[in-house]
């Protein structure tokens, strides 16, 4: 079992949530108690933002953590906080949301893991059982009487368009006996098909969620904010909202904000690689030659700082291209590589392409005992073009190289997320090497 002692911030943060949830209990409701809560952390009390179609008694609340904060597991050890100061109860079923495939399956895997921090924390709630959502579909009345059932789920499946998502809604022969024995108020409460003679009740996961008001947490929520996300939320009868984020929406569907840690408050704990030192150059040629150029200074340097002593370090470049488009010329992955091996002489074995159709770094994972971090592994360019916007954690990423054209502030602060970032590592004898560079074309 690995031991993991909080971050001075991560520590308030927690020590935030677990205030909210006493307050829900000792106010009239979680709008009064949010206010109060906000106004005795931080001098100023927060209007709260309900969510229409939510049972009113439901608390609704945003942590804003920077990348690089330790989101998932602030949210692993707020499972216990959830169960002893919000629903006061033994066990309870927490619906876990994240917002991409390989993000569930690495969240799965962490969750899973006995030595890994985030197991760790999530047992602080005592018996725990983590699934995925095919696994929810046959789960027991047994299970979730005697454990804390953590349901590891993307927002996607449970939109009722989608056809493999329907058997969410459909009747299971495996889940009928969780409805023996319902009160007729529970079975009023439960979610029905048909009209009039016609209607039925299906005995589906989605009803037996609504059941057990399972509490959400929302891992990075700014992909999750929409008016239909919140509407698949509101049938399951949640007993809470916790989203997760670095960029919560402000706007739209604002969030409550309970609890916001600062870069600073990170960069003080070693967490993230700040000041980031942007470089614009409109000539896409030169942008990459110009970060190839300080990669090869910060390896030197990371090579000086060895010998004094200090982990080995291999800085990596990371480059998003653009996607193809047919008939447009684009800067896409081939074209940067190209330019890298044709015109840098970069050799092949140092680029890696981590695209949706081309899995370059989950065969790195499978060829070096310590992944792209592997003092064997040769690889200094990453070549992407989304799928490092969030979850792909590496210390050894120090540079940004962006071919693409960044839409809006949230996708921008997520792809900085992958060099800002350093879990497990601390601040080095350079000063170059804890910054992080962005250049941008």
């Amino acid at each position: 079992m690995t031991t993991f002692a909080p971050k001075t911030y991560q520590q308030q943060v927690l020590d935030s949530v677990e205030a909210y949830f006493k307050a829900c209990h000792e106010l009239p409701s979680p709008s009064i108690a949010f206010t109060a809560t906000t106004e005795r952390l931080w001098g100023r009390g927060n209007a709260y933002n309900p969510l229409s179609g939510f049972p009113s008694d439901m608390p609704y609340f945003c942590l804003r953590v920077p990348t690089g904060g330790g989101k998932t597991w602030l949210a692993a050890k707020g499972v216990s906080l959830v169960n002893t100061h919000l629903l006061r109860c033994e066990h309870s079923v927490i619906l876990w949301l994240v917002p991409s495939k390989p993000i569930r399956e690495q969240t799965l895997r962490a969750l899973r893991d006995r030595l890994h921090p985030y197991h760790t924390a999530l047992r602080e709630a005592g018996p725990v059982t983590v699934m995925d959502l095919d696994e929810a579909k046959n789960v027991t009345r047994a299970t979730l009487d005697t454990s804390t059932t953590v349901i590891v789920a993307t927002r996607q499946a449970f939109q009722v368009e989608d056809e493999e998502s329907r058997k969410v809604y459909q009747s299971s022969g495996a889940l009928m006996h969780h409805f023996d024995n319902l009160s007729p108020t529970q079975r009023d409460d439960l979610l029905s098909e048909g009209a009039g003679a016609e209607r039925t009740t299906p005995c589906s996961l989605a009803n037996v969620l609504r059941l057990r008001r399972p509490f959400v947490v929302v891992d990075e929520a700014h992909n999750n904010r929409t008016e239909l996300a919140f509407d698949m939320l509101a049938r399951f009868r949640p007993s809470g909202v916790m989203e997760l984020t670095a960029t919560p929406d402000l706007e739209r569907t604002p969030s409550n904000v309970l609890h916001s840690v600062s870069a600073a408050e990170l960069k003080a704990e070693e967490m993230i690689k700040l000041p980031v030192v942007l470089e614009t150059e409109p000539n896409w040629q030169q942008c990459l030659a110009d970060a190839i150029g300080r990669r090869d200074a910060l390896h030197k340097l990371a090579d000086e700082d060895r010998r004094t002593g200090s982990p080995y370090l291999r800085p990596l470049v990371l480059i998003q291209a653009e996607p193809r488009r047919a008939g447009v010329e684009t800067l896409d992955v081939e074209r940067v590589r190209n330019e890298l091996v044709t015109n840098h002489g970069i050799p092949a074995s140092e680029i890696v392409v981590a695209t949706g159709e081309e899995k370059g770094l989950e065969q790195i994972d499978a060829d070096y005992k310590l992944g792209i971090a592997d003092p064997a592994c040769p690889v200094k360019f990453v070549i992407t073009q989304k799928a490092l916007a969030e979850g792909w954690d590496c210390p050894f990423a120090y540079i940004l190289v962006s071919m693409a054209s960044l839409s809006s502030a949230t996708a921008v602060e997520q792809l900085l997320g992958r060099v800002l970032r350093q879990p497990g590592a601390s601040h080095r004898q350079a000063k170059a090497l804890n910054q992080s560079y962005a250049f941008v074309v």
